[in-house]
């Protein structure tokens, strides 16, 4: 029981990053994002982590589905599978996902929400 209750507060805490707006740690050029139209896939590696996301638009919002696991892919056998996450992002805004390793994934809904960029950074001001 113990343990339930242990994943279940990592995982509130993981979804109160994604639901966090963009925090720029400095100022990204254009240059520096991959875009992503809907339907299709990218893969980012960020601080240890791994993640796979795509999006659709619905509702004027640009859907995001991303799932999050360690780059080891769980050698040890306890590690978790991954972790998917489905947050509609605002027109304009976007979420951002942080490693322990100090590096972050963001992913940004353009203005007309049509199409989405994602981009790994360092958060050089944050690192331990």
């Amino acid at each position: 029981m113990l343990k339930a209750t242990k994943t279940v507060a990592a995982a509130a805490g993981v979804m109160g990053v994604l639901a966090a707006s963009a925090v720029f740690a400095d100022s990204p050029s254009k240059n520096d994002y991959t875009n992503m139209m809907p339907g299709h896939g990218t893969s980012l590696q960020f601080g240890g982590k791994h993640a796979v996301g795509y999006f659709q638009v619905k509702d004027d919002a640009c859907h995001l589905t991303v799932v999050v696991a360690d780059s080891n892919g769980g050698e040890s056998g306890f590690d978790s599978p991954g972790t998917r996450f489905v947050i509609p992002v605002q027109p304009g805004k976007g979420i951002q996902v942080d490693a322990s390793a100090g590096q972050s994934a963001e992913f940004l809904c353009t203005m007309d929400g049509t199409e989405m960029n994602a981009r790994v950074f360092d958060r050089a001001p944050y690192k331990s």
